[in-house]
């Protein structure tokens, strides 16, 4: 005659409470920096050819690169910046209850999204500067007769630049600017990482009145 034993329940696993929108964040953050350009601008066929990130850029003049050391080492920092950034996320958002998870979220979790700001500022000045600035300064060096007309695209858009002597239009080229699809994944990043900022919230015990 079979007995039947009593099932014994074993506990649950669970895991700890993490802030998951970090996570997603800091992983993407880890790989951003090598995904490509987020934005690029061409002008004419092959005169010219940029693509900028804040992590790297590459510039073709006539299909010769032109490079520069010093901004080689600014955008370098930034790229260690936002790993670092993104570690630090993952591991707030991993120890979320702990002392240090809030400040460690807090110093990862906007770092993308400033530099999103920054460089939409950054094109949108030097479209300006390109407009309305260099066109007076250029044709005040060449002579009265010169006049150039410079249309550059505010971050995307299509345009038309002309540079003329005594009347007669001596050269035109038009210029394509466009952001890329990496753009959009900073995008998210960001958005995640302003979500996470805010998750964490749920985590941070509320200072008892002195």
């Amino acid at each position: 005659m079979e007995t039947s034993h009593p099932k014994t329940s074993r506990p649950k696993m669970r895991l700890p409470p993490m802030n998951w929108f970090g996570l997603v964040a800091g992983a993407l953050m880890l790989l951003l920096p090598f995904l490509g350009p987020w934005w690029r601008v061409t002008v004419g066929t092959e005169a010219m050819d940029v693509a900028l990130s804040p992590f790297d850029y590459s510039i073709s003049l006539l299909g010769q690169p032109i490079s520069s050391t010093l901004v080689g080492y600014f955008l370098l920092a930034a790229k260690l910046s936002v790993i670092i950034g993104g570690v630090l996320l993952i591991a707030g958002s991993v120890g979320a209850k702990r002392w240090w998870g809030k400040r460690l979220v807090r110093f990862g979790a906007m770092k993308v999204f400033w530099m999103l700001i920054g460089l939409i500022v950054l094109l949108v000045l030097g479209a300006l500067f390109l407009n309305s600035i260099l066109p007076r300064m250029l044709g005040g060096m060449v002579g009265e007769g010169a006049t150039m007309q410079l249309e550059v695209p505010y971050i995307i858009g299509t345009t038309t630049s002309t540079i003329q002597i005594d009347g007669t239009a001596m050269i035109t080229a038009p210029i394509t600017a466009s952001l890329t699809e990496i753009f959009w994944v900073a995008i998210l990043v960001a958005a995640l990482g302003v979500a996470a900022r805010i998750y964490h919230r749920r985590f941070v015990k509320p200072e008892e009145p002195k």
